[in-house]
């Protein structure tokens, strides 16, 4: 994957150098670091970024969203993950309702920071991604055909595995293992009871990958670096 071009709007400096730091150690380009509102909006026009970095209360309440409004308003290519020190329902909700690529809470950890950015540029290339065939697994009651794209996420147990689609789900006799080599290019394996199809990842957390239906599924902590070398060969 080609690095994206970052831009971070963060009032704290102290943060906003340790992403800088994460970023440029990970073969990202930070093409600047905007301490208010009016030097975002600045940068953002001549800098022109991939993917920028918005702290929703950068010196003012909401600034991050006012940048946002203006991404949409003027419907400029970039995309944005918010980042916030505040963990209460009205103000995430506000956040939410921009419909972010990501929000990311503080304290941001580098696993976090790079597992959410990696997935945002997989999303990227993905957008271009035309419909696959059907993928032939083997279950123990025979051979079932599945389009990789309608499968949100499998979650095992037991000797089966039920896969939740964009229409209904299915339960199989098979191993969750048999799913993930089957799919092994479609798939991500996150944990050992769950893969999931990053299509439909909104974000991660540490310890979760959250759905853009809402739905939470656990990370396990052996399948932390696996997740991003699967997203970052794609």
């Amino acid at each position: 994957m080609n690095a994206l071009k970052v831009l971070i709007c963060e009032d704290e400096i102290i943060v906003a150098h340790f992403i800088k730091e994460t970023l440029e150690k990970n073969s990202y380009t930070v093409v600047g670091i905007a301490l208010t509102r009016e030097e975002a909006l600045m940068r953002i026009q001549l800098d022109q970024p991939d993917i920028v970095l918005l702290d929703i209360n950068m010196g003012e309440p909401t600034s991050g969203i006012k940048i946002e409004q203006y991404i949409q308003r003027n419907q400029l290519t970039c995309d944005y993950i918010f980042i916030t020190a505040f963990s209460d329902s009205a103000t995430l909700e506000s956040a939410g309702e921009t419909m972010p690529q990501a929000y990311l809470i503080k304290p941001i950890d580098k696993t976090t920071l790079l597992a959410n950015l990696t997935l945002l540029q997989f999303k990227r290339k993905a957008k271009n991604k035309v419909q696959s065939t059907p993928v032939e697994l083997q279950t123990e009651n025979g051979i079932k055909s599945f389009l990789a794209e309608e499968i949100i996420y499998v979650e095992a147990a037991a000797n089966y595995c039920e896969f939740f689609k964009t229409k209904g789900k299915e339960l199989e006799r098979v191993s969750l293992s048999n799913v993930a080599e089957t799919f092994e290019s479609k798939l991500l394996r996150i944990h050992k009871s769950y893969c999931v199809n990053p299509d439909f990842i909104a974000r991660f957390t540490s310890t979760k990958a959250f759905l853009k239906d809402g739905t939470q599924l656990p990370i396990g902590r052996t399948y932390k670096e696996s997740i991003r070398a699967f997203l970052a060969q794609k």
